[in-house]
């Protein structure tokens, strides 16, 4: 399978567009602050706990999700055979494919939210002056990644772009007042 095709799979977008929005918009959540009174203080030290912190929050949340919704596709079917006794689709090699295609979206999930935190604070470190280009630079992604996700559903680009953007812009006002690592 062409990592094209991989993309287009309605299951693997959704991790893939989930993954990279949750980490952008953790980071500007927790690094907002810092990032708009200078920046001087992001690091590489930084931007390894943001990122590791975005991924490990993604990975269980996801696991769960995937998982739960898996498991009850299993439990309705269980239901639509007529099976007697409850569990044997989720003990049967069907299980273990349930628990693995879970594991296998959590995992994609989670790469992209790392990297999706992890693009926007090496911004503000490569580009410190002015302070506010890393939040600007992640608030492009995010409205940039609402106009490819609308192309990919026939959705109206221009409104996915202004609504991820604004969706950065209230999450770098957020980050700001909250000021956890400023």
């Amino acid at each position: 399978m062409t990592p094209t095709a991989w993309l287009r799979r309605p299951g693997v977008r959704l991790d893939v567009v989930a993954g990279i929005v949750d980490g952008i918009l953790t980071a500007l959540t927790i690094t907002a602050a810092k990032i708009l009174d200078g920046g001087g203080d992001v690091d590489l030290g930084l931007v390894a706990r943001v990122s590791l912190a975005a991924g490990l929050t993604t990975v269980v949340a996801f696991f769960l999700a995937h998982y739960a919704q898996l498991r009850s596709g299993l439990n309705r079917a269980e239901r639509q055979l007529n099976v007697l006794r409850h569990g044997r689709l989720a003990n049967s090699d069907l299980g273990r494919k349930v628990l693995w295609e879970a594991i296998e979206g959590a995992s994609v999930a989670a790469v992209c939210s790392v990297l999706g935190a992890f693009v926007p604070l090496i911004v503000a470190i490569l580009l410190p002056s002015p302070p506010w280009l890393g939040c600007a630079a992640s608030i492009a992604i995010l409205g940039t990644l609402g106009g490819l996700l609308a192309r990919s559903f026939e959705g109206s680009a221009a409104m996915w772009t202004v609504a991820l953007a604004l969706a950065g812009v209230a999450f770098t006002g957020i980050g700001a007042a909250l000021r956890i690592a400023g």
